[in-house]
């Protein structure tokens, strides 16, 4: 166990989320200034040199609902090539997001993958309003509005830089995207828009292909579980140092040893808590673990017996070892079985600093240098 991960996150964290919010935060998490909104496109794309001419025609659409936080992207685009390469195909993508998990769609494979994304967790925790980002980030490229236009019935702003333009409406949604570079031209414009009306749930209906779970994050509650306990441990600092008078946003402050071990001590305290509970019952997991993987007879049988090892580590927010049980052998059984006796030796002198200290930094320092680094 590596007492520190969790709380050195927090640390390296703190100051920029610091920087990004104001006071509490209230409402809901925003990317769009409309609740709910379908806006449909026609898309096409011409690149051009003297072997190669390209061109790409076909249709898209946006869907979101609850401000963005459910969002569907697709595009269904045919490419014909002329010259010396003749070639014509299809180019079929989705992408869903839906509070966010995030789908995408191999229509070539026939496959979906998963995954979650850890910065827009904390977005939707921390109720975010986003629905200026896409002027912020113009402005700081150092796009200018050089007019207006009037697509698909509405007005939108006209941003240039460098060729690239995009129109705007109400800031937030796009209804023309225009690229010009030598030998290439792009336009994604719109057709039509529908906002603030009620969403048909089968507007982000995925196709019936088998899902895939990708990365660590994505298919492991405990990814999820640190980024509550990240949430809820700035909320606990922010309210202690309130009580103190400090604010963490003023530049002009000075974090002294002391500030800084009180400010690890509050970010870690609920981390600190969770160990005191359950380190014990997780001794014990991992020392079933070993006698059963032992007698395990197969990879499913192997991967089962990791199963009470997980469930702790989800409510820790902490990652399970991972073993390789495929083509099950003696080897393998005594990789993992050495593996789980390093983590079990870890434990142990983990959870005896963190029964006797109730302190996150003496914690740290007890456990400094003890720990099989393996």
């Amino acid at each position: 166990m590596k007492f520190g991960i969790i709380v050195l996150t927090l640390i390296i964290s703190a100051h920029s989320l610091f920087a990004q919010q104001d006071s509490e935060k209230k409402g809901v998490y925003k990317k769009y200034k409309f609740k709910s909104g379908v806006v449909f496109y026609d898309e096409k794309v011409s690149s051009f040199d003297n072997n190669l001419n390209s061109q790409v025609r076909g249709i898209a659409r946006l869907v979101f609902d609850n401000w963005g936080a459910k969002e569907l992207k697709e595009e269904d685009l045919s490419e014909v090539q002329s010259g010396n390469f003749k070639d014509k195909r299809s180019r079929h993508t989705l992408t869903k997001i839906d509070f966010g998990t995030i789908y995408t769609v191999d229509y070539d494979d026939k496959v979906i993958y998963k995954t979650r994304d850890k910065d827009l967790d904390l977005d939707i925790m921390q109720r975010a309003d986003l629905s200026d980002e896409a002027v912020k980030q113009l402005k700081e490229m150092g796009a200018k509005v050089i007019g207006k236009e009037t697509i698909a019935g509405l007005e939108c702003d006209l941003w240039d830089y460098n060729g690239e333009q995009v129109c705007l409406y109400k800031d937030s949604i796009p209804l023309k995207i225009v690229v010009k570079n030598p030998g290439f031209y792009s336009e994604k414009k719109a057709v039509q828009v529908i906002l603030d009306k009620p969403i048909d749930p089968k507007e982000f209906d995925l196709p019936n292909f088998k899902i895939i779970n990708e990365g660590t994050y994505s298919d492991n509650r405990a990814g999820l579980t640190r980024t509550q306990d990240y949430m809820l441990s700035i909320a606990d600092l922010r309210k202690e140092m309130k009580k103190r008078g400090i604010n963490l946003e003023d530049k002009n402050l000075t974090i002294t040893p002391d500030l800084e071990k009180d400010i690890i001590n509050i970010l870690g305290k609920r981390y600190l808590n969770k160990q005191k509970k359950l380190l014990p019952s997780l001794i014990k997991a991992m020392e079933k673990a070993k006698v059963c993987i032992q007698n395990a007879k197969s990879e499913a049988e192997a991967n089962k017996c990791m199963l009470p090892v997980k469930k702790i580590d989800d409510l820790l927010g902490d990652s399970t070892p991972e073993f390789d049980f495929k083509n099950l052998d003696e080897a393998k059984k005594a990789a993992a079985i050495k593996a789980l006796d390093i983590e079990i030796k870890n434990t142990k002198i983990t959870a005896e600093c963190v029964a006797k200290n109730n302190k996150t930094t003496d914690v740290i320092m007890c456990t400094e240098g003890t720990l099989d680094p393996e």
